[in-house]
């Protein structure tokens, strides 16, 4: 799927005034400037063009502005990505929190890449030191998966070898996969 069809597709399958209005640059550049790194190309385009949010799987890409739009409970983006992620022992700071999946489970952009590759994070199925790991994907494949509603489960983290602490919170989780 290109990136014309992707911003297409977005638009066409949100119902009349369920997407915020798009993103100013301001808030776009404000964000750039907390992560270091210029936002991949089709995110910036999706939040330009398209919508500030509300996009993605089950709608619930954060907001760059607004807090008020019912796809989404969290911070702004940025004031996310400041006092949740950016400083974590073990986070990647040009990695960037997109959206939530509930029981804390979420989907990171990779913004020191062109393309935008893909992190997940499920402290349900790993340790917390393990618990963020990249997908192998991009967001332009993400958005493709959620947009045909391929979006059922989460992606499994690649194996941790010899991390007992990883091996009982699969253990205590029964490998329960959100649907």
């Amino acid at each position: 799927m290109t990136d014309e069809e992707i911003l297409d597709r977005i638009r066409a399958e949100a119902a009349p005034g369920d997407l915020p209005a798009p993103a100013s640059v301001e808030a776009v550049a404000e964000l750039e400037a907390a992560v270091g790194h210029p936002m991949p190309a089709l995110l910036k385009r999706i939040y330009l063009e398209v919508a500030d949010g509300g996009f993605g799987r089950w709608g619930e890409a954060l907001s760059l502005t607004d807090t008020t739009y019912q796809f989404s409970d969290s911070p702004r983006l940025v004031e996310a990505y400041l006092t949740e992620w950016r400083d974590k022992p073990g986070h990647p700071a040009s990695v960037v929190p997109l959206l939530e999946w509930g029981c804390a489970i979420w989907s990171f952009v990779d913004f020191s890449t062109p393309d935008g590759q893909m992190w997940a994070r499920d402290p349900n199925q790993r340790c917390l030191e393990h618990a963020l790991f990249p997908e192998g994907v991009t967001l332009a494949e993400r958005l493709a998966v959620w947009l045909d509603g391929r979006d059922e489960e989460f992606p499994e983290p690649p194996g941790v070898p010899d991390c007992p602490a990883c091996a009982e919170s699969s253990a205590d989780s029964g490998l329960q996969r959100l649907n």
